[in-house]
């Protein structure tokens, strides 16, 4: 039976797969409340050290995209301390104790302007800060030399989770509240349910593959497309979602 270290466990994503898979894959969480900063190496040693374990699924990460375009540029920022140089030292500790790292990284290393599906091959190409921590996250781990599994996930979305709105409550809120920002229509979004991502980390933990996956839903349509169904699927006046261009936006961002 695999023994499972996990960072972000508590999050969105990680809180379902112990949910789901706590029983099968026995886990231990690092954060702050077990003594861990991620961007402390010596701090991962430690709670390694006293918790051998076969697979390191690292989840912890800085996603607010407002925050870090704040942060822009700024490698003392706490998005690219945590997305970058927290990332540096889970792989290194990682590769010491010989420990296969699952790597969860974001549809946002890509711009969404390819008109059909990004596959694995294709070259990261970031718009915003965010996106470029997580693309340089990916090269941190290919370049460590740890034995890992990337999985790039998109736009998750879960029933009955209060503490973090998915991409759906975001919607729904913002349709019952008046203030539901212009939806893009020029970008294409894949959103993807939890469950099946949970799985899917269930499944690396068997066969430890190494390189790159997609782990994202099977439709693919624009923000402004999903908030229309949200509209729909929740009673709301569909003409309430407004077009918005993500083009015109990064020309005032």
């Amino acid at each position: 039976m695999s023994q499972v270290l996990t960072t972000g466990a508590t999050g969105l994503v990680g809180s379902r797969f112990v949910d789901l898979y706590a029983k099968r894959f026995p886990t231990s969480n690092m954060d702050l409340t077990t003594g861990v900063n991620i961007t402390d190496r010596d701090s991962i040693e430690k709670f390694v050290t006293a918790n051998p374990a076969d697979i390191l699924i690292h989840l912890a990460a800085f996603t607010d995209t407002n925050k870090a375009f704040a942060e822009s540029g700024n490698q003392k920022g706490l998005c690219y301390q945590v997305n970058v140089v927290g990332t540096r030292n889970i792989a290194a500790v990682c590769e010491a104790h010989g420990i296969h790292l699952i790597h969860v990284s974001t549809d946002f290393v890509f711009d969404g302007q390819k008109s059909a599906p990004y596959i694995e091959t294709d070259p990261v190409s970031p718009l915003e800060w965010y996106g470029e921590t997580k693309a340089l996250a990916e090269k941190v781990v290919q370049d460590s030399g740890v034995h890992s599994t990337i999985l790039r996930i998109a736009y998750p979305y879960r029933a009955n989770y209060a503490l973090k709105p998915d991409i759906i409550g975001k919607i729904r809120t913002g349709l019952e509240t008046g203030k539901l920002y212009p939806q893009f229509v020029d970008t294409v979004i894949t959103p993807t349910f939890i469950d099946d991502i949970a799985a899917a980390f269930a499944k690396v933990i068997e066969l430890k593959p190494s390189g790159i996956f997609h782990i994202v839903g099977s439709d693919a349509l624009s923000p402004y497309e999903l908030a229309k169904k949200v509209a729909v699927a929740y009673g709301f006046d569909p003409s309430l979602v407004q077009e918005g261009s993500l083009t015109e936006y990064l020309k005032t961002a």
